[in-house]
């Protein structure tokens, strides 16, 4: 995966599979997650300085609003992306609030499919967009335009909201395979008709400035600690 997102000219490849959680999905143990961080190291070597793997995982949010891994195993990662993937019949009121624990997580990088839905499978589970988009914007969370076409979500008629309450928002192919990473170009389409300018979206960055931006994150959860 790694090697075809170099190939498709990009500077870094995020990569973040399901958590322990997530065992129907082949989520990782924290023993996998070791041996993935040294696979990822030894490539970095052979990368070079052009190219870099990040290291991430996408953590699921429980139904009380945690993350599923410790805070040590959380801090290993350069971000997480903290989703919902079960208990979807929670009424608003506690899926927002789920929602809001997890955001208030200093560990959490990056809101994943925020409100769930998947086009022509199954509607958005309930929460109040608004106060979760303010919350992104309050604790420095990145809100997730996931561009899966199943997905395109978060919404593009949220996106002007998002940007205005001070979000920064992530484009991201939700790739489960190689052909899957061509699913950009409907993140980018769906950016662009929400009127997200590259500003504003989190791998739009360069690789040093993205870089620069999760040490940032992680001193400032240094401190909190």
């Amino acid at each position: 995966m790694a090697k075809a997102t170099r190939q498709r000219g990009f500077e870094y490849f995020g990569v973040a599979d399901h958590s322990k959680s997530a065992h129907y999905a082949g989520g990782l143990s924290v023993e996998q997650i070791a041996q993935q961080h040294r696979e990822a190291d030894r490539l970095n070597k052979r990368f070079g300085k052009d190219f870099r793997i990040l290291k991430g995982i996408e953590s699921d949010i429980l139904a009380d609003g945690s993350l599923d891994y410790d805070d040590d195993v959380l801090e290993r990662f350069d971000f997480v992306v903290a989703s919902i993937h079960g208990r979807f019949k929670l009424d608003r009121k506690a899926q927002t609030q789920r929602l809001l624990r997890a955001i208030s997580d200093p560990h959490t990088t990056i809101i994943g499919h925020m409100t769930g839905r998947q086009l022509q499978r199954r509607p958005s589970y309930e929460i109040d967009v608004e106060k979760v988009l303010r919350a992104c914007a309050k604790h420095d969370v990145v809100v997730e335009i996931n561009a899966h076409p199943w997905r395109l979500d978060l919404d593009w008629r949220w996106h002007q909201a998002a940007l205005e309450f001070g979000c920064m928002l992530s484009i991201n192919p939700d790739a489960h395979s190689i052909p899957e990473l061509d699913h950009m170009h409907w993140g980018v389409l769906m950016a662009r008709k929400g009127g997200v300018s590259a500003d504003r979206v989190l791998n739009a960055m360069t690789l040093a400035e993205i870089t620069r931006y999760f040490r940032q994150k992680r001193c400032s959860l240094a401190r909190a600690a």
